[in-house]
């Protein structure tokens, strides 16, 4: 195979070499996943063999019903062939894919096996004197010529990936460097939120501020799937985070404030409740709910990530405190942890499950799940001191192409962890966009290599001229916040990928066609602008799209803040929603830059500074202030539209 350059044009850039982004020749090879399918279907072979032999050896009608219905649910009951066993076999039919999706949904895997053994023991009780002969060939003729119809198709599509590999190793290093070449960057301190966009901010402040019991910002569906509140509350964090980080890292005050309580509220029984009954229907546990300790990475690893982000970009370690954090399972089941101790337990798990990624919903592996988790610990790691994501990096990537890609080097979305398969078709410009986002900061040659694929692929121009997305399947087309069909939540997920890159025109021309054409902008009652129809966390997704820029989100997991911030001033009291923040930003660490905005009307507000040196004198505007002994001091500035000005220490 050639990819169009010789090995030693190879350059380095970014922490990887142009050749990483290749797809490796072994990717789809791991030796985990087929272990664990060889062992289910070994498992499955041996428990049809002893039901064929149940029904071919036995006499009793009701063991050779009950034998039949070990090859398939409701078979047995096919086997009985009565009027009500019939009908059993009818309504148990149309139940199989409500159990497959409880499996799947919460992972439940009690609900198909109840459902297996309950049509084998309803067969046995509905036998009477003699049993359909036929049955036994119909129904090992429909289950090997299932078993070999997947087969063929599993075949099938794995050489036509490793077509689709080759096709896409030849353009990969070329995309990539013209991708890099081509992103837009800027200096750090340069930005300034624009006011539009600090509306759409403003929406997402006020759902961080909101009380503990209050989800009026929420979509409030189940607390199992893609429309939990906690990814809601999560992805707020993430899009105030980059906000803080990129824009008003010497701003905390109410965007501080709001993270917290984010944080907090992710732990409360209604947010965390649903591991409770996760525990029980797919691990068969009734009593101990952790929902760190073993699996759970769906909380114990957006956590992770929430928490790096928020103090890597404020300082504030009150997290790292012990007991800090307590996990609300039930009024009376509590489970408290701190920052440490939640690195500690991702990692572990990481460590100990055979596939390095470990499962969300009980028994299944989640890959987005895992890349938050572990851009978690590269945010923690800078933070206690740990090298948990250094340790392991190597068994990580491994498992993630050889485990958990197809052989067209697509990273898949989940795989069953008990079972060894996957889901085929769940999404396809989704999850490569999602990808390209959450490997940036540990993985960052996967990352350029999925959004490669995804600006080559799945971004093109119709006949009149006009970028749209292709190639769509599955979850695409389905705002996963809501559940709602429709093409816009993709917009919001592949613009903020395009910022990540630095594809201006991309982003830019995503978020239009997400606020004009699918789902246009609305103003509430307080000033703040929402897209109407759009779910709580593709809100949020669409928020970062907003404000990120080339490696913005990368930056901030792996480096934290310039030193100079630091140790710099900090704006601290100020009034929300009246006085709203689009720039703080010391470039020396004595002074801050600052842009701001009146949220309401015009007036004159109040603002307090903090880490200010005790004693000296600071100007803002036409006022001066001598901080006290604390390091405070306040002021009052007269707003009315953009106002630009400097806290600024008098020499």
């Amino acid at each position: 195979m050639s990819t169009g350059k010789a090995v030693g044009e190879y350059s380095f850039v970014g922490g990887f070499r142009w050749k990483d982004v290749l797809i490796p020749s072994d990717v789809a090879t791991g030796r985990t996943k087929w272990y664990y399918q060889r062992r289910t279907l070994l498992q499955y072979a041996t428990v049809a063999s002893v039901g064929l032999l149940a029904f071919y050896q036995l006499e009793n009608p009701s063991l050779r019903a009950a034998g039949l219905g070990l090859l398939f649910p409701g078979a047995g009951l096919v086997a009985v062939c009565t009027i009500p066993a019939l009908i059993s076999f009818l309504l148990s039919t149309c139940a199989i894919p409500f159990a497959l999706f409880a499996w799947f949904g919460c992972g439940g895997v009690a609900f198909p096996i109840f459902l297996w053994v309950g049509t084998t023991v309803l067969a046995a009780g509905l036998a009477r004197q003699s049993v359909l002969e036929q049955a036994g060939v119909i129904w090992t003729a429909i289950c090997v010529f299932g078993v070999s119809y997947v087969s063929w198709q599993t075949r099938a599509g794995n050489a036509e990936g490793r077509e689709k590999r080759q096709k896409r190793n030849e353009y990969l290093v070329d995309a990539v460097q013209q991708n890099q070449a081509a992103a837009a960057q800027s200096q750090p301190g340069s930005r300034e939120v624009d006011e539009t966009t600090l509306r759409f901010l403003q929406w997402t402040l006020e759902l961080g501020l909101s009380g503990k019991t209050d989800f009026s910002y929420h979509d409030v569906i189940d607390q199992f799937q893609t429309s939990a509140i906690r990814y809601q509350l999560y992805e707020a964090v993430s899009g105030l985070g980059c906000y803080q980080h990129v824009y008003a890292p010497n701003f905390h005050g109410y965007c501080s404030l709001a993270q917290r309580n984010i944080i907090e509220k992710s732990l409360t029984k209604k947010v965390m409740g649903f591991w409770k009954w996760e525990s029980m229907v797919g691990k068969f546990n009734v009593t101990d709910w952790d929902p760190c300790y073993k699996d759970n990475i769906m909380v114990s690893g957006y956590v992770l990530q929430a928490i790096g982000i928020y103090q890597g970009n404020t300082g504030d370690s009150r997290y790292c405190e012990k007991d800090s954090l307590v996990f609300e399972i039930t009024d009376n089941v509590k489970f408290k942890y701190d920052l440490a101790g939640v690195a500690d337990a991702v990692y572990r798990n990481m460590d100990e499950n055979p596939y390095c990624l470990y499962p969300c919903e009980p028994n299944w592996v989640y890959t987005l799940c895992n890349l938050v988790g572990i851009s978690g610990i590269v945010a923690t790691d800078r933070l206690l001191g740990n090298t948990h994501g250094d340790q392991i990096k190597r068994r990580f990537e491994s498992s993630l192409e050889k485990e958990f890609s197809e052989t067209n080097g697509s990273i898949i979305p989940i795989r069953s962890e008990l079972t060894g398969f996957t889901i085929p078709g769940l999404a396809g410009v989704l999850n490569d966009a999602i990808n390209s986002v959450l490997c940036a900061a540990f993985l960052p040659h996967i990352a350029h290599r999925n959004w490669a694929f995804t600006k080559r692929e799945n971004i093109q121009r119709d006949a009149k001229g006009k970028m749209t997305i292709v190639n769509m399947k599955g979850a695409d087309k389905l705002d996963p916040g809501n559940y709602k069909p429709g093409e816009g939540s993709i917009r919001a997920i592949v613009a903020a990928a395009a910022g990540e890159f630095g594809d201006e025109e991309i982003r830019k021309e995503m978020l239009r066609q997400l606020d004009e054409e699918y789902h246009p902008v609305y103003e509430t009652r307080t000033r703040a602008l929402k897209n109407k129809g759009l779910s709580t966390i593709e809100q949020g997704v669409a928020l970062r799209a907003r404000l990120c820029r080339y490696q913005d989100w990368c930056k901030m997991i792996q480096e934290g803040l310039p030193e100079q911030i630091s140790r710099g001033p900090i704006l601290d009291d100020v009034p929300f929603p009246e006085v709203l923040v689009a720039k703080a930003y010391s470039h020396d660490g004595e002074s801050i830059e600052l842009v701001l905005y009146n949220g309401k009307g015009a007036g004159t507000f109040k603002l307090g500074f903090i880490r200010l040196h005790p004693g000296k004198t600071y100007t803002l505007g036409n006022e001066s202030a001598v901080a006290d002994a604390q390091g405070r001091a306040h002021f009052s500035i007269t707003l009315d539209g953009r106002t630009a000005t400097i806290l600024a220490p008098v020499l």
